[in-house]
């Protein structure tokens, strides 16, 4: 018989949205008596199949640097929603890429919908577990993501940064071969600066400009430029996954 600590436990960690075997795992509980407080907290159908963040800080740093550069999400606090969605290119093999690594890391397939209409494809989780891990390791203003995400002031370890800058560049980036340099864009002051900190880090040099934009209803672009070897040096250390901004494509002389 379970104690009321435990029964609070279980009950915390399923709002949390953990699954069942993870609370199983963690407080060596028989699974038929998490199920049954489980459903008492949750009030729906048990879910088995949940997606759950490994203990791999490389990943976990890819993941925060693709939902900062091509990631949204939705909450809908009356139906307890929590909608992750990476919208990407539907021309490029990257998406796959991303769709191979989400699958394996996350231990479940996200929803694909392909939009060749648009040229964009879209890969999606339905997850609080997620969601909460994006909020803790990054911070936006709710009402305008794109403008304002960042990496929060965590102490983070060194295969996170290298993963968070992979994901970015990836996402975000563009590997000039004409003029040896790679690029991270973004509009998010917050997201440039942080940028400049974590390639601080790895002792690559950069530099990076304010583009003003004086069209209505457009906003400035921040531009930060890796140039000449250093631009080699960020592909060894960093290894980008997109297959367009990987260190063979400086040497096959074919401009993405």
């Amino acid at each position: 018989m379970v104690s009321e600590k435990e029964i609070k436990s279980i009950r915390k960690m399923a709002s949390d949205g953990k699954s069942v075997n993870k609370i199983k795992q963690e407080l060596k509980i028989p699974k038929s008596t998490v199920y049954y407080h489980f459903r008492k907290e949750v009030g729906q159908k048990q879910k088995e199949n949940q997606p759950e963040i490994p203990e791999c800080e490389e990943f976990k740093g890819e993941l925060c640097g693709i939902f900062a550069g091509d990631g949204n999400f939705y909450h809908e606090k009356a139906n307890h929603k929590y909608r992750i969605t990476i919208t990407l290119n539907i021309n490029d093999n990257y998406w796959e890429e991303v769709q191979e690594l989400l699958t394996e890391k996350l231990n479940k397939e996200p929803l694909t919908l392909k939009q060749k209409e648009f040229n964009r494809l879209r890969l999606r989780y339905e997850s609080k577990v997620i969601y909460k891990f994006f909020s803790k390791h990054l911070d936006w203003d709710k009402k305008d993501k794109t403008a304002s995400i960042h990496l929060k002031q965590n102490e983070i370890s060194k295969e996170f940064k290298k993963g968070f800058l992979r994901g970015l560049i990836d996402t975000d980036g563009h590997l000039d071969l004409n003029q040896k340099r790679l690029i991270f864009n973004t509009i998010s002051k917050p997201l440039a600066e942080t940028t400049e900190n974590l390639l601080s880090d790895f002792n690559l040099e950069h530099n990076t400009y304010r583009f003003i934009d004086k069209r209505e209803n457009c906003r400035d672009m921040y531009r930060t430029y890796i140039t000449g070897d250093e631009v080699e040096e960020f592909l060894t250390k960093i290894k980008p996954r997109h297959p367009k901004k990987q260190l063979k494509k400086l040497f096959d002389g074919k401009v993405p």
